[in-house]
Parts: C-alpha cells; structure tokens; sequence
C-alpha cells in the first residue's frame, strides 16, 4: 500500500515532536525528585529514589526512541506507521501506573503514591496527547491510564493490609480517579477541536501554495527583461494587492520600428482578475498577427472578452503604437485613464483621455480615432493603473494623481527605472504600515535625448 505523505501529516509530526520533547523535559524534573530522594533524604528512602529513577529512566528511553523516529520521519518526510503510534499510546497510558506499582514496592506508605507526583504526571500525559492530533489515540491514553488508576486505588483501598495506613478518606481517591476519566474526555474533544483547526490551516497552507503558484506564473508571463528599443528607455513594475493581481502590462514588437505597449487593468484583484488578465494577453497576442490596426485589434479583444466576462466584469485597456523611426505614436484607451505625457522642453503635461468605454461590456465597442502623438528628446509617456495614485494613508488622505505628475516632472532627467524605484518608494513611505488595497502596474516610456543616441549608435 503506498501512503501519501501530506502538509497534514508534517504537521502531526511536528505536534508529535514537541510532545515527546515535552515529555522528556517533564520525566528529567522528575528525576531530579529521585536524585533528591537518594542524596538528602533519610537513609531508608534510597530505595524510593532508585525506583523513581529506574522507572523515568525506561520511561526516558521509550520517549528518546520514539523521538528519534518522529525526527526521522519529518526528515525523510514519511508516515510514521499507525501500528506504532497506537503502540506509542498504549505504553505511555500503561507506564506511569506501572510507575507507581513499582514504587508501591518500596515506599511506607502506597497510599501516598495514589496522590504523588506520579499522579500528576498522569494528568500531564493525558494532557499531551492531544498533540497527537489524532482524538482516538488521546482516547486510547486517557482511559487506559485513568482505568489503570481506578483498578490499582481499588487494589489499595479493598485488597491489601495497609487500609490502617489511610490518612485521606476512600472518596477521595475514587474522586481523584474520576478526574481522570474526566479529564480524558474533555482532552478527547478538545483534540477534535485542534484537528479541526489544524484541518484548517492544512486547507490554508494548500490555497497559499496555489496562490503562489499563480503569482509566479503571472509573473511569468509579464515580458523581463524589457526590450531594448532605439533611442528610447523603458521600465515598468507591477505591484498586485494579493499573490495575483488584476494588472497587466506587455510590450510586442510586431516588426523592427513598431512596438506596441499595453496596460490592462482587469475589475478587481485576486485570482480570477488574474485569471482575465492571462486570457487576455493572449487574445492579443494571438490576434496580432491577424490585424495591423489597433482599431481591430481591439475590436477583436472586445468580442471575445464579452463572452469572458461575468455580468459587472470589465477590463480597462490602454495602448500605444510607436514607431521608433518617426518618433510617433497612436495612443488609444478603452475606459482607461489617464495616461500622461509629460514634456520636456514645453514643461507641460498631457492628460490623454479614453476613448472609448471598457473591453467585455458591449459589442462592437463605439470608438473614437487614436490620439496621435509626437515625441521629442526628453519626454515621457507613463501609463499606470489607479492603484498608484488611490493609495491612501492612516488619515484616508489618497496619494492623488497630482503627486504623481510632481515626482514625473522632479524625477525626468533620470532613467526609466529610476524614476519608477523613485514613484514606488514614495508611494510606499505615504501609504506607510496600511495595506495595498488595489494592484499597483506602471509602464514608462522615455525618448532618449539625441546625444544618447549618437552614442547607442557609435557603439
């Protein structure tokens, strides 16, 4: 039979592991009441100490061996088999009564050893199991140590000469028995309640593994590095609210003097805007190849989003065209905005509109003519999701679309990246400790000025 090793079983391992630990820390206490015993007691309790310390000694050796095959197990990360965990259980449910026989040899007095140490370190055993995560075997130790209890204070009490030696009453001791079957129900459900818990966090760490997963695959599909285009610089982020996000960004160059960049932003975020986003940039990327205008391109996107998308499910899309030859570009947006050209010499900034309404919301989608634009040495084209200007601080103040145009405008004699690390520290220090809220994607677009381009071209 070949036995699947889950997140679930580590996990038992791990609560397995620090019990028996426990355990060894509890019985190395207890042996310092036999050295103590041995050493600083009367002569005639030598004998006492030296059963205590045999006894936590085997009961030691038990618990390091089952220790060292729980290490293991995590290690080779196998199952440990059930026939030696309900093994484990029993003997630990047997041993501590069969510690107080032992002891019973040797003392003055056994009714003493009904309510020593031993009988909480009874308790103490019939608590750790629950670390067991398995509800049967706590049931397992617990009843066998607390009917063991019951028929060793029944041997005391009615079958041997030392009832005159009795300081308590017999209800007490029947009582003190009681609280241990009590207390093995009570552990019994209480260890249904961590499994259940522990069920949990199992199902958590399985989401959050595919979660992951998701996240590096959109991350994968996102271009790196970006190309190197002739006299023009590029950088770009993208920054999801959770492990997958509802932005993308994407750079294709359909021959050597055109290359079209896009940025999407998909309603929502978590994995079924992501989901949209993979779907959608491979409907353009597999159309582009049929169509040479953006117009149908588009138009094409469109449709086929329309059968994507949910009822309330939009995607806002931003494109532009350029040609690197003639420093010109076509600039269209479907419900997205704004897109700002920020320009060097004229110290102006272009707010660029959409043109239409989102992508998946109506078919044939009413377009209005691409926004025509001329780039000069100096001048940058940032597109961007609202995530980076609707980030809010602990007032609720929003970062706004002013503070970006400002640090576009402070940082514009820097490369691309720089001025992207520049725009996403500042957006991380004014938001501060509070969460992203909305996924965060830039996509920058710098001319570079004519003497860079002598220089490119020289080398």
């Amino acid at each position: 039979m070949t036995y699947i090793f889950t997140d679930f079983h580590l996990l038992r391992l791990k609560s397995e592991h620090l019990r028996a630990k426990g355990m060894l820390i509890v019985l190395a206490v207890v042996s310092l009441i036999g050295f103590y015993t041995i050493f600083f007691a009367p002569e005639s309790k030598i004998g006492l100490g030296r059963s205590i310390l045999y006894t936590v000694f085997i009961f030691a050796c038990f618990e390091a061996i089952f220790l060292l095959v729980v290490r293991n197990a995590i290690k080779k990360k196998k199952r440990i088999m059930s026939f030696l965990r309900y093994f484990e259980s029993v003997v630990e449910g047997l041993l501590p009564v069969v510690a107080m026989v032992i002891i019973m040899d040797v003392a003055d007095n056994p009714f003493t050893i009904l309510i020593s140490p031993v009988y909480a370190f009874i308790l103490i055993i019939i608590s750790a199991s629950a670390l067991r995560l398995t509800p049967s075997l706590t049931l397992i130790t617990g009843l066998l140590s607390s009917v063991c209890y019951l028929a060793l204070t029944i041997r005391v009490l009615y079958f041997s000469d030392f009832q005159e030696l009795n300081p308590h009453p017999n209800t007490l001791y029947i009582f003190m028995s009681l609280m241990l079957f009590i207390a093995a129900i009570v552990m019994y459900f209480i260890t249904l309640e961590l499994r259940s818990y522990v069920d949990v966090a199992v199902e958590d760490m399985a989401l959050q593994d595919e979660l992951n997963l998701a996240s590096e695959v959109q991350k994968n599909l996102l271009p790196s590095p970006l190309p190197e285009l002739k006299g023009y610089d590029v950088a770009a982020f993208s920054t999801p609210a959770k492990h997958a996000g509802g932005d993308y960004y994407d750079l294709v160059t359909p021959n050597p003097g055109q290359t079209i960049f896009m940025l999407a932003d998909v309603s929502g975020h978590g994995i079924g805007p992501a989901l949209l986003t993979v779907s959608s940039r491979a409907y353009f990327r597999a159309i582009l190849g049929e169509h040479q205008k953006i117009s149908e391109i588009i138009q094409r996107v469109n449709q086929l989003l329309s059968n994507d998308l949910r009822s309330g499910q939009f995607v806002t899309l931003t494109a532009l065209v350029l040609c690197m030859n003639t420093h010109t570009a076509k600039y269209f947006s479907a419900g997205h905005g704004p897109t700002l050209v920020i320009r060097k010499h004229e110290g102006t900034v272009e707010n660029l509109e959409a043109q239409s309404i989102p992508l998946g919301i109506d078919t044939p989608l009413n377009m209005e003519p691409p926004i025509k634009l001329a780039l000069a040495p100096g001048d940058i084209v940032a597109m961007f999701s609202d995530g980076c200007y609707e980030g809010k601080n602990d007032e609720d103040e929003a970062f706004g679309l002013a503070r970006v145009i400002d640090l576009l405008k402070e940082n514009q004699d820097k490369s691309a990246e720089e001025i992207i690390k520049h725009l996403q520290v500042a957006i991380t220090t004014f938001t501060g400790r509070k969460s992203q809220v909305d996924d965060m994607t830039m996509l920058l677009l710098k001319r570079l000025p004519e003497e860079d381009n002598k220089g490119d071209a020289s080398l």
